[in-house]
């Protein structure tokens, strides 16, 4: 079975740098047709001239995510293969309700909207990355019959890194974006709350890392909160990921108010519990499809900045408690979000054989 991967999509993304890994792995041919980067010819046409030059060898289209606008031109191409596209996100969802891009209502998210419908009412096969999210698709048009679950996951790199050092002050690693998912002035509320009992912790450190949507609030706040324990390291190359994790003893994950941060699970989870590191993260539906607080990880009520400090504080304290959790949940990702797991998850929902939401 031969897969074509078909779109503008950043194939730097890990989302589908996992999946197109574990295809590999599980004994599925991947053909690229990605016009990721704009240079001559319009994004459609070069997607159209490379699928009938080197897609028409696939079984199956793929469209991955984000990448809404491209799926109709991949069912007009697609003949007879089956279309299957991996939104992992709405668009509506996102950019009204998560960023507050579009107001609700507004002509823009009408439209944001209806893509979303006729997006994956177009397609055979739509994937979700939680049932809980699944959910969300559904209301947008999209049959239970026709969903699949295939999880994130993490990349190889991420399970290689090496135990942490139990020496000098607690390190507190936040690696993203700063979407409005991730709740980064909840936590950095939550540090100033910290500072002011830090007499009765152990000597502690938190790097941000990265840079986005909510960089500039952060700092802000900060610098109004004097808070005093907190480094900005700015962005990294996505390789050097793993280097950051491995300084780290407590990972941070999601703590946005967003309904769509409780459907999700979102990478720097995955990577962090594949670390085999202490995570911290907001509550949900779609972590407990996954993960079991307080056994693979540690989850707090999301956006409330004193139930991030209490969590925090356990943590931080407990170097026993962080060592049980990463072991825990080191071993959880191993079972389950592997690229090779990954792999056979979306094969078995490709060839049929994986079932639809409960």
């Amino acid at each position: 079975m031969n897969v074509c991967f078909f779109g503008a999509y950043d194939p730097s993304y890990p989302r589908n740098r996992i999946l197109r890994e574990g295809l590999h792995r599980a004994g599925v041919g991947v053909i690229e047709v990605c016009a990721y980067r704009r240079r001559g010819l319009s994004r459609h046409a070069r997607l159209a001239l490379a699928f009938l030059r080197h897609g028409r060898a696939a079984d199956i289209v793929f469209v991955p995510e984000f990448r809404h606008k491209d799926v109709p031109l991949a069912a007009t191409l697609k003949g007879r293969r089956p279309l299957v596209f991996d939104p992992l996100v709405s668009r509506h969802d996102t950019l009204v309700r998560d960023w507050g891009l579009h107001a609700e209502g507004s002509a823009q998210a009408r439209w944001n909207e209806m893509l979303d419908r006729k997006t994956m009412r177009r397609a055979d096969l739509v994937l979700c990355d939680t049932w809980a999210h699944g959910a969300l698709f559904e209301s947008l048009g999209v049959s239970r019959a026709r969903l699949r679950r295939v999880l994130v996951g993490a990349e190889d790199a991420f399970f290689a890194v090496p135990p942490p050092v139990d020496s000098g002050p607690v390190r507190i690693v936040y690696v993203g974006g700063f979407l409005p998912l991730h709740g980064v002035p909840a936590v950095i509320e939550a540090l100033a709350q910290l500072e002011r009992d830090a007499a009765s912790l152990p000597e502690f450190r938190v790097e941000f890392v990265g840079k986005g949507i909510e960089f500039a609030r952060a700092r802000e706040l900060v610098e109004r909160l004097k808070v005093q324990r907190v480094d900005f390291a700015g962005p990294v190359e996505y390789a050097d990921s793993p280097r950051v994790l491995a300084d780290a003893h407590i990972v941070l994950g999601a703590f946005g108010a967003s309904d769509k941060a409780g459907r999700v699970i979102p990478h720097k989870v995955y990577q962090g519990v594949a670390a085999g590191r202490a995570v911290l993260t907001g509550d949900g539906a779609g972590l407990r499809e996954v993960f079991e607080p307080g056994v693979h990880l540690d989850a707090v009520v999301r956006d409330q900045p004193a139930a991030i400090a209490q969590g925090l504080r356990i943590l931080i304290g407990d170097a026993a408690r962080r060592a049980r959790l990463g072991a825990a949940g080191r071993a959880r990702a191993v079972d389950v979000a592997t690229p090779q797991r990954i792999g056979e998850s979306l094969r078995a929902a490709l060839t049929g054989e994986g079932s639809a939401a409960p």
